[in-house]
């Protein structure tokens, strides 16, 4: 009778519970640690292409790409002039060679002045190839070249003076030659 006084359950629950809470973790954590796997090298890609870009794309269009790692960004058109003429939200993430982009909202010039706005996203998805570092093509054969990064760029705001893509590569230009002299 002293023996059975003696015997508790306790340790055998203890030792359940810690192989259930241990299945459980195994469970759910090996699918998240798979897909965070997965998500990883397209993750990696995104945060190379993540940036300000000056774009040509198919018949010399000036454009304007920023690309945010989170996926969002803009796309920003300009005349042979550098002057904007037009730009768009993106929504842009990368499946292993392929770069699908959303559009949403507009921004526009008028008399000067930035006009933007949401109107929400487009339901055609826009798909390219990553041909290289520096080409992507579109589905329907057009290719953007990704000529350089742009490290001053910013998003123009509604309301604001409307950028030149050029005026201010000539105001740099203009310091950087002042500082050598």
């Amino acid at each position: 009778m002293k023996l059975l006084r003696q015997l508790s359950f306790r340790p055998v629950l203890l030792s359940l519970l810690q192989a259930y809470v241990l299945v459980l973790a195994v469970f759910f954590l090996l699918p998240a640690l798979a897909s965070a796997q997965e998500q990883t090298s397209d993750q990696a890609i995104a945060h190379r292409w993540a940036g300000n870009w000056l774009v040509v794309g198919q018949g010399d269009e000036q454009l304007v790409w920023q690309l945010k790692a989170d996926g969002t960004g803009f796309a920003h058109g300009f005349r042979a002039d550098g002057q904007l003429t037009h730009g768009f939200a993106i929504s842009w993430r990368i499946e292993g060679d392929t770069v699908r982009i959303r559009t949403g909202g507009t921004l526009h010039c008028n008399s000067g002045m930035v006009y933007a706005q949401f109107t929400g996203w487009s339901p055609v998805t826009l798909d390219f190839n990553v041909i290289d570092g520096r080409h992507w093509r579109q589905h329907n054969g057009g290719i953007l070249a990704f000529q350089r990064r742009l490290p001053n760029w910013q998003t123009p705001n509604h309301g604001a003076e409307c950028p030149n893509l050029y005026r201010g590569e000539r105001k740099e230009s203009q310091q950087t030659a002042s500082a050598d002299n």
